[in-house]
């Protein structure tokens, strides 16, 4: 008995080792990557070309990683919310979305006349597009931020 139950300990001793090596390195199946996130900042970078902030957006909310509320409109999807926090309506707070990604395929995706956002020494514009039309280019920086008018 004391024979299976050493045997049985090596097998799981073994199969620990093996899983905790099989892990190291994998990377999140997202096609961005969260560099910040906190109540009113969320920095995200594009891993790949493709999709919408959107798609990323909801990829790093099932792996984890952040959460976000919202709804469809006319205009494309409107966050309500991001990490739990609702901009104060009555101090005229809104989750702004800025981003590096200036013009791609012939498309202007921001501009500095709306207001920019500085992060890590680079400068991301105002995003002309909503979090369901922006497109996630790589090595592009996105950014939620609250701010007021």
């Amino acid at each position: 008995m004391k024979k299976f139950a050493k045997l049985i300990s090596v097998i799981i001793a073994v199969l620990t080792v093996t899983l905790a090596f099989a892990s190291c390195g994998e990377e999140s199946s997202s096609a961005a990557k969260l560099l910040e996130s906190s109540d009113k900042l969320v920095v995200i970078e594009a891993k790949e070309t493709g999709g919408s902030l959107l798609d990323a957006l909801n990829s790093l909310k099932e792996d984890g990683s952040l959460t976000f509320e919202g709804e469809d409109s006319e205009y494309g999807f409107y966050l309500n919310s991001v990490n739990g926090y609702t901009p104060d309506a009555s101090a005229n707070e809104f989750w702004a979305i800025y981003t590096t990604l200036g013009e791609y395929e012939g498309v202007a995706y921001s501009s500095a006349e709306y207001g920019t956002y500085d992060y890590n020494g680079k400068t991301c514009a105002s995003a002309s597009y909503g979090a369901s039309g922006l497109v996630m280019v790589e090595g592009e920086i996105y950014v939620l931020a609250v701010e007021s008018y």
